[in-house]
This record gives C-alpha cells, structure tokens and sequence, in this order.
C-alpha cells in the first residue's frame, strides 16, 4: 500500500481528493496547515504528497521547498495544486521542486497520472522502521473507571482514573491520560530531568475519565519533551476534545499554553505503527467512538481495552427484560463478540474493562461496561496467557476487588484454564520478557 499525504485547509477539498484515490490501494492521511502535515510528512515518509499552494502556517512552495531540502524525502513526489491559472506559479512549482502542478478543480485522472510512478512504501518503511529490543514493562498508573476515588477503602487498588505506561527498550506509550497521568508525569520529569524525553500517547476515547489528567501532564509544557498524542474524537476532533475541558471557566492554562514539541493524530487507520512497534486498533461497544489496542512487542502482545461492552451477554439481557426472544439477533451479537476473540487471541497480557459483577451487571445494560464473568470468558477463549480486571467501579472498596479476583479465580479453575488472573493496582509493574510475565517492585 501506498501512502499519500493531503494538505489543504478546505475540508471539501480534501474530501474531493481522497474519493480521487478511494479504491486505488492509498492510504490517506490529511491535514490542514502546513506545519501539520510536514509533521505526517516526517513520521511516515509518505510516497507523495498533494498539497495546495494557499495552506496556512507554511504554504505549499514552502512545504515542497522543505521536503526536497530532506534527503530521506528524495524518493516522495510533490503535487501542488491551487485555483491559480497564471503561468509564473506553475513554474515556480516545479522549480521549488514539484513533481506536478494541478489546477482546480482536479480532474481524478490528473490526479492518478501525477501520483502513478510512486513506489509501495510498505518496503520502505520496514527498511527504515528502527528495531526495538529490551523487555517489556507494564506499570498501572490508573485504574479505577468514571471518576477518581481516593481514601481509605481503595487505598490497595488505588483511585485514579484510567492511566497505563508500557515500555517497549526505550520506547515509552502511555495509554489514556486520566487522573493517574499527573504522577506518571512528575515521574517522566525526574527519569528525564537531563536528557530528552519522547512519549506516545494512545487515547481509548475522550470520555472525561480518560483525559481528565492531561492538563496535569507536565511533560506537554516541557520544550525538551516530545509528546505525540493519537485517538479520534466522536464529534470534536481529538485535539478540541482535551482542549475544552482547557476553557478558562474550566481551568486557568489553555491548550495553546503547552509545549510546540506536543502533536495531535486523529486516528484513521486500524493498524498503525509507534517508532517501529506495530498497533492493532479495534471499535467497543461503548458510547461515543472507543478502541481497544494491541500492541505487538517482541515480548509478547498487551491489549488494552478498558471500556467495553461484551455484545451477546448485552443481548441476552436485553431480551430478558423485554420479553422477546430473537436467535437471530443473539447469533449476531455473538459474532461481534468473536471479533473481539479473535483482536485478544495469544495476547500475553490483557488489560480489560471488568467494571461489574454479575449482580450488579443487568441493572447497568447499555452502559458500555462489561460483567466480569463474560470478559473472563471471552480471554479464556482467546487463550489470553494473563488477565487483568481493569476500569474498577468507583463503588467498588478493596474488600470487593479482593471477592471479585476470588470469584475470577475460582471460574477459571473451574474452566480448566491455565489463564492468570489479577485485578489492576496502581503502582504494579509487571515484566514481559518473552517467557513468563512476572512482578516488578
């Protein structure tokens, strides 16, 4: 697959150009200045770029002029494209750099025939993808789901909200950035507090809990620090989204205070990869847009997937308390429930949405949260190696976490499973180093 680069700050543009290349093996990323869409340029080395000459913050020539100053770039094509018509602009595309210059409105066989001699870039992206080695960490910064829950009852399990570091050698990814950020944060600064820091970060979704930390992530005002922030928003984009809880009736230092090193991606893809490490997305069952990730280490595979609703026990709930019952639709929950198998299958080490029990789970349908019992079902036939219960109730003290990692227990052995159980505590490390799973203190 090919991949190209759109940047033009008309949406409707954008929009016109990506149904030119739909069906002609591209993938298709967008921006709408040129400062973003240099920094696409540079993070996947793209086989072409299209972009128009009156793009804000950088214009196309300039973005062209950039593009052939790099030599790891000599291998993209340029098309710059605008409503001018004058002769002068033309040539001053092509001696900037440009491989084309296309007038609008683009004719869709332009388009192709301009974009036709680029190279799949899958090669060259594995050739330049950097390897990563070391083991595998996994340290839980936050756990708890909704809302935070400090005190003495959850003092074992811990009461910050949704925050997991992984790190892969040197790589660091941080997944979601509720309330557990903020000491994940002052921990980064002082490790880093000499030397460059660079960290991924992979939001599941912009409910509150899972961003309500980012304004307290000292790392996004650092200048010396480099954060690249990928999710997609429901309606707002990922970036106005952690923005508008920044509103000064909400709090005291807006988004356009952080740091320039700190970059927004709307997440298009299902697969995609961080720094040579290959993720897996995939859509829960959840309000508003949510995803699961599977990242693929050397050591062994991490889900993460803390809200989620499990489909067939959903539908069978739901037929209970109407009355009706229909096969067909419990068969076709079920089917979604196997694509979830199948995104778990072998994963080393699965972190997942376990936020009621069986007792509590049937006053709670359609709240996206999933019953413990089916969750542990679903990674027992995924043949998930080590399970933990994640994105705890807020309602839910120590003694209970202890009860339901019992009951967990207890249905596993029952199965005949060798599968691990544990609930998520904040401040547990765990190692992976491609033969066991094991704690780190």
């Amino acid at each position: 697959m090919k991949t190209v680069v759109l940047i033009d700050n008309d949406a409707l543009s954008r929009s016109l150009l990506s149904e030119c290349l739909a069906g002609h093996d591209w993938r298709i990323m967008e921006a709408e200045d040129g400062e973003a869409g240099l920094d696409l340029v540079e993070r996947y080395e793209p086989g072409a770029v299209v972009c128009d000459l009156r793009t804000p913050r950088r214009n196309g020539f300039k973005v062209c002029q950039h593009i052939r100053e790099q030599p790891h770039l000599n291998q993209t094509r340029v098309v710059l494209t605008g409503v001018s018509r004058f002769p002068s602009d033309r040539h001053t595309a092509l001696a900037t750099g440009a491989n084309e210059y296309l007038t609008k409105p683009i004719q869709p066989s332009a388009l192709l025939a301009a974009l036709d001699s680029c190279k799949d870039q899958e090669t060259v992206e594995t050739r330049r993808r950097p390897i990563v080695t070391g083991p595998t960490t996994v340290r839980f910064w936050g756990v708890r789901g909704s809302i935070p829950t400090p005190g003495l009852q959850t003092a074992k399990f811990g009461g910050n909200t949704s925050c997991v570091e992984v790190r892969i050698g040197e790589l660091i990814i941080v997944l979601d950035a509720g309330s557990g950020v903020r000491q994940l944060g002052q921990s980064l600064m002082r490790e880093f507090s000499d030397k460059k820091l660079k960290v991924t970060m992979l939001i599941t979704h912009t409910h509150w809990d899972h961003i309500q930390g980012f304004p307290f992530f000292v790392p996004a005002y650092n200048p010396k620090a480099k954060v690249r922030i990928l999710g997609s928003g429901a309606v707002y984009s990922l970036r106005n989204a952690l923005g508008e809880q920044m509103q000064d009736a909400f709090f005291p230092v807006t988004l356009d205070d952080l740091a320039r090193q700190v970059t927004f991606e709307e997440m298009g893809d299902a697969e995609f990869q961080v720094d040579g490490v290959k993720v897996r997305s995939i859509h829960a069952n959840h309000p508003a847009m949510c995803r699961g990730y599977r990242l693929c280490t050397p050591q062994g595979d991490v889900v993460y997937m803390p809200d989620h609703e499990a489909y067939e026990r959903l539908e069978i709930e739901l037929q209970k308390r109407s009355g009706q019952k229909s096969q067909r639709l419990i068969d076709y929950a079920r089917s979604w429930d196997e694509r979830v198998v199948e995104f778990m299958r072998d994963a080393e080490l699965v972190i997942t949405d376990t936020q009621y029990d069986a007792t509590e789970y049937p006053n709670r349908l359609n709240w996206g949260h999933t019953c413990v019992d089916e969750a542990i079902d679903i990674a027992m036939r995924a043949n998930v190696r080590q399970f933990f219960l994640f994105h705890h109730d807020p309602d839910h003290n120590d003694e209970k976490m202890f009860d339901m990692i019992a009951n967990a227990e207890a249905r596993v052995a029952a199965a005949g499973s060798s599968m691990l159980v544990r609930a998520a505590r904040e401040g547990e490390e765990f190692v992976l180093d491609g033969e066991r799973i094991y704690a780190r203190s």
